[in-house]
């Protein structure tokens, strides 16, 4: 990883070095663009019936900004966001869906650049097919990635190259410095710390580094591989394959499988004594069925009896060694996710079926079973969603009904109880 290091740095500057000086700002360009969000979410748990207020939570989200192109070598990215209860505390719910950043309660207004970037490709260079995106921005890996399920993303203070010389081969190099990513909320506002921040380094993590290879070298079968240094903390491995296999009939088969590795070191092997690797993989298949999309999907992930270790999920919002919030293994539902399927001992089990009709919205339904035997929260669980995406009167609409059931002994985290059911409406406008 060392050479790695050294070569993103010193690209970097180099190429940035030569052409500062060279920008023609009379083609700039600009796209301003916004969106206002309202989020809300109902349960039944701690005891209350579902949609009373103790047990909601909501808040609304404005987001404002603008991208565009200096010249045809140098591009921009910029975007400012403010979360606010609106007074919701007071009628509606009780809660909010935000982290609470720096310096404020949960129900203070939140303000936060959530991008502020700059691309560059050296046009007409040997690095003509190289682009540098250096700043604030949004990443989709698959062991640190932007997570855009609560009412805002989080996202990163980072610098990544992406390279496209060799054909049907994308290469990419990564340093992640910071990010704003927590557990459960998702985004902390503001408070963007060091990139592998947590129980093991209390004070700020030391960033992390990423290399990765995107290949469609056989015709039909993309395989992408992914190696990740969290300094200090654990290295990682990932890698990824698809295949469709036509059948007679027009019956066409998509086929995935997928393998991730989480290998902790450093900090972590002091914080947790022990501690083992992770190791995990997940199979999928689906086809088209009339008007349905369906698939199946199996996943597993080792467990060592006695050993403590790492999910295998966003190491973005992995705050402790239960897991991050998301996970990139196909078997992962709404809420048995990256804290469910993607623990250490779990089997997973999904089947999911989706359609789209034309003039009425978007029908999802998966069910999800995993199953543990280890004493943490929400295993041994079942859960059922349904989703319904539509827009109505212009508004995008998105109704989600979730229904678990969670193994009466099992359960460890405060408030929850054997079978739960939620509804979340996110209503939200682009301008």
């Amino acid at each position: 990883m060392k050479i790695t290091k050294l070569s993103l740095a010193a690209l970097a500057v180099a190429s940035f070095t030569s052409s500062a000086m060279a920008m023609d700002l009379s083609s700039v360009t600009v796209k301003p663009y916004a969106e206002a969000k309202l989020y809300y979410e109902a349960t039944d748990m701690n005891g209350n019936d579902l949609f009373h207020k103790d047990a909601a939570g909501g808040q609304a989200l404005l987001t404002a900004g603008v991208t565009g192109k200096f010249d045809s070598c140098w591009g921009y990215g910029f975007e400012y966001n403010v979360a606010d209860t609106l007074g919701l505390e007071n009628n509606l719910v009780s809660h909010v869906r935000m982290g609470a950043g720096i310096g404020r309660t949960a129900l203070d207004t939140q303000n936060w650049a959530s991008q502020a970037y700059v691309t560059y490709s050296p046009c007409g260079t040997i690095l003509s097919n190289t682009t540098f995106k250096i700043g604030r921005q949004f990443l989709d890996t698959p062991l640190a990635f932007t997570e855009r399920w609560n009412l805002a993303p989080n996202s990163f203070d980072a610098i990544v190259v992406l390279n496209q010389d060799i054909k049907n081969v994308t290469l990419v190099g990564a340093y992640v410095g910071k990010g704003n990513g927590v557990k459960v909320a998702v985004s902390n506002a503001d408070k963007f710390e060091g990139y592998g921040t947590n129980a093991a380094h209390p004070n700020g993590g030391r960033g992390a580094y990423a290399v990765g290879a995107l290949t469609k070298l056989v015709d039909g079968l993309p395989i992408n591989l992914w190696y990740y240094d969290v300094v200090g903390s654990a290295d990682a491995f990932w890698a990824d394959a698809a295949f469709t296999y036509n059948m007679a009939d027009d019956m066409a088969f998509d086929i995935g499988a997928q393998y991730g590795s989480i290998m902790p070191k450093g900090a972590v092997e002091a914080a947790l004594p022990g501690v083992g690797d992770t190791n995990g993989f997940g199979v999928k298949i689906g086809t088209k069925i009339g008007m349905f999309n369906v698939m199946a999907a199996y996943s597993s992930v080792d467990d060592d009896s006695g050993k403590a270790k790492v999910a295998l999920a966003n190491t973005a919002t992995m705050s402790n060694s239960v897991g991050g919030k998301k996970t990139k293994l196909y078997t992962a539902g709404i809420y048995t996710d990256g804290t469910g399927v993607a623990v250490p001992g779990s089997d997973a089990y999904k089947v999911k079926a989706s359609a789209k009709v034309d003039g009425i919205g978007k029908f999802i339904a998966q069910y999800v079973v995993c199953e543990n035997d280890n004493n943490l929260a929400m295993q041994n669980v079942s859960e059922l969603d349904v989703i319904y995406a539509t827009k109505l009167a212009g508004i995008n609409t998105k109704l989600i009904y979730m229904a678990r059931s969670i193994d009466e002994g099992k359960i460890a985290n405060a408030g929850l109880k054997d079978d739960t059911q939620h509804v979340r409406i996110i209503l939200s406008k682009k301008f």
